[in-house]
């Protein structure tokens, strides 16, 4: 098995009376690209900066390549933050060479370092540019650039995708893949089902200060889509016999969700609605797995949370989109 990244065990922190992480339980395997999700105001810019090691946890255990001090380890981690600071009078191999230098490198190993690099993001002859010039897709490119240069082995990138169209969200996954290849263990952070979908190996959703579920994203896709049944008012009696069925039958007044589904649970589901003569208005799919799997994270850490959570699926999927 693969040795850990990253690893956090209760991780705590608080900002004033605000509690903003309440134990975070997290893992990340060498070598793997890990994503993390979650609604705005979660608290994932706060669990990134306490990996960098910007910011002292009130609570709880951080390890970095089994290392808690995170002095030891600056030349083994690298950062692209979602909006990078740069000076836009400089061109780009102009600002790596000034990072390059207080990373502590130099002489022919920095300008090595550099046109591997400049390669690597394909920056090509827009490195000898003002960065002024350059476009979004282009800052990301230098960011990234700067963000390995120093050749570290955990790369941590916060809204890789932020401000890029799809075909530059496409080229950054694709980038990301290829540091991945080369043997980088990265730690992403956003929003984006379908960035996670086509980049991640595994994911967890944090939420209500925890992190409630993480799973392999390959899994997911093996679980297909869920299966919501809309009814007119769901009775007391039978939301307790489907809540008899296991937990992979969710529900509320209006509707009744399966997921992961199956033939046999289907039919078990519409068999208890029948027999409580309850009014079926439509069966329809709905979310494939990983939006499921989203939903139902977001739902449970709100409701462990005690905060108001979104009453359907509906409010939930209204939720996502505005996070996005």
């Amino acid at each position: 098995m693969a040795e850990q990244a990253i690893y956090t065990s209760n991780l705590r922190k608080s900002y004033g009376s605000l509690q903003v992480l309440r134990g975070v339980d997290l893992e990340v395997l060498q070598g793997e690209i890990w994503g993390l999700l979650g609604p705005n105001g979660a608290g994932k810019s706060t669990l990134m900066h306490l990996i960098l090691g910007l910011l002292k946890p009130d609570d709880g255990t951080i390890r970095v390549f089994g290392v808690e001090e995170r002095e030891q380890l600056s030349t083994r981690i690298g950062y692209l933050p979602e909006r990078p600071h740069y000076h836009n009078q400089f061109t780009g191999r102009e600002y790596l060479v000034t990072l390059g230098r207080l990373s502590g490198l130099g002489g022919k190993r920095l300008h090595d370092r550099i046109d591997t690099v400049i390669d690597l993001v394909g920056l090509g002859p827009s490195a000898d540019r003002r960065i002024g010039t350059y476009s979004k897709g282009m800052r990301q490119r230098i960011g990234l650039a700067q963000a390995v240069l120093h050749e570290p082995d955990l790369l941590i990138v916060d809204e890789p995708a932020s401000g890029l169209d799809p075909a530059g969200q496409r080229e950054m996954g694709l980038l990301l893949r290829t540091l991945s290849e080369t043997g980088h263990t990265i730690f992403v952070c956003t929003h984006q089902l379908t960035e996670v979908a086509r980049l991640c190996d595994r994911i967890g959703v944090l939420v209500g200060g925890k992190i409630t579920q993480t799973s392999s994203v390959a899994a997911l896709h093996e679980q297909g889509h869920s299966i919501t049944i809309r009814v007119t008012d769901l009775p007391l009696e039978t939301a307790n016999a489907l809540q008899a069925l296991g937990p992979e039958v969710r529900y509320d007044r209006l509707s009744v969700t399966i997921f992961p589904t199956s033939d046999a649970l289907l039919a078990a589901v519409l068999r208890q609605l029948l027999d409580d003569d309850v009014a079926i208005q439509a069966i329809v799919p709905e979310a494939d797995a990983l939006e499921q799997f989203y939903l139902n994270a977001v739902h449970d850490g709100q409701a462990a949370a005690s905060a108001p959570a979104p009453s359907t699926t509906e409010d939930l999927l209204e939720t996502l989109i505005e996070d996005r």
